[in-house]
C-alpha cells in the first residue's frame, strides 16, 4: 500500500516582523529605482563596470555567463520551483512545500511592479543589439536568485544543510549578477535592486504565507 502523503504544519521559518522588513525593503527598493532614475546620467556613468567586466573577459566566463542568462525564463523557473517543492513535500510535507515555492515564486513576481513603475531604461548590449526586455531596473535573474535563496533558508532552518545551501546560493547569487553586468545587460545600481528586491519579496510573502497558515490553522481548531 502507498504510503499517505504527509500535509505538514505548512507554516515557515520567519524573523518576527518578517512581513513588515519585507515592505519596508520593497518601498526602499522602489525609492532607490527613483533615484537611479532621477540621476540617470550618473546611473550611465557607472556602466564603466561592465565595460571594464567585458573588456577583461575570458571564453569560459563568458559561456557561464550565458548558461545563468536562462535562469528567470518561465520554464526554467517552473522546473526549479517545482523540484524544490517536489523535495520539501518528501521531507516536511506538501503544504509546506508549497509554502516554500509560493515564497520563492511569488516574491520574484513581486518586484515585476517596481520594475514596471521605475521604468528605467536598459542600457544597449556591447553587440548594439536590444535586449528582450525594455526596462532595466531591478534585476529579474538576481531577484529570482535571491528570493528562492530565502525560501531555502527558511525550509532548512535548524538543518545541517542550511549554511552549506546559504553558501552555495549566495555564490549563485553573486554570479548571477557578475554575469549581467558582464553581459551588460544592466547596471550596477540594477543589480543592488535585485539583491533588495529578492530579498524584500520573499520577505513580504514569507509573512502573509504564516499569517494565512496560522489563520486557516485556527479557524479548524
Amino acid at each position: 500500500m502507498a504510503k499517505k502523503l504527509q500535509m505538514g504544519t505548512g507554516l515557515l521559518a520567519a524573523p518576527r516582523g518578517a512581513f513588515w522588513w519585507g515592505f519596508g525593503g520593497y518601498v526602499l527598493t522602489a525609492v532607490i529605482g527613483f533615484l537611479a532614475v532621477a540621476n540617470f546620467e550618473w546611473t550611465k556613468s557607472t556602466y564603466a563596470v561592465a565595460e571594464f567586466l567585458h573588456a577583461n573577459t575570458s571564453p569560459f566566463q563568458e559561456w557561464l555567463a550565458s548558461i545563468l542568462e536562462d535562469i528567470d525564463r518561465y520554464d526554467v523557473v517552473a522546473i526549479i520551483l517545482l523540484l524544490m517543492g517536489i523535495l520539501v513535500t518528501i521531507w516536511r510535507g506538501w503544504l509546506t512545500g508549497l509554502g516554500s515555492m509560493v515564497v520563492a515564486g511569488a516574491g520574484w513576481l513581486l518586484i515585476a511592479g517596481v520594475k514596471l513603475v521605475v521604468a528605467e531604461p536598459r542600457p544597449m548590449a556591447f553587440d548594439g543589439s536590444t535586449y528582450k526586455e525594455a526596462l532595466s531596473y531591478p534585476s529579474g535573474h538576481v531577484t529570482f536568485v535571491m528570493a528562492l535563496t530565502v525560501a531555502v533558508c527558511v525550509v532548512l532552518a535548524g538543518s545541517r544543510w542550511r549554511w552549506p545551501a546559504v553558501v552555495f546560493l549566495c555564490l549563485l547569487t553573486l554570479a548571477t549578477a557578475w554575469s549581467r553586468l558582464l553581459l551588460g545587460v544592466h547596471y550596477p545600481v540594477d543589480i543592488v535592486g535585485g539583491i533588495l528586491g529578492g530579498l524584500s519579496g520573499a520577505f513580504l510573502v514569507l509573512g502573509v504565507w504564516n499569517w494565512f497558515i496560522r489563520l486557516v490553522t485556527k479557524n479548524r481548531r
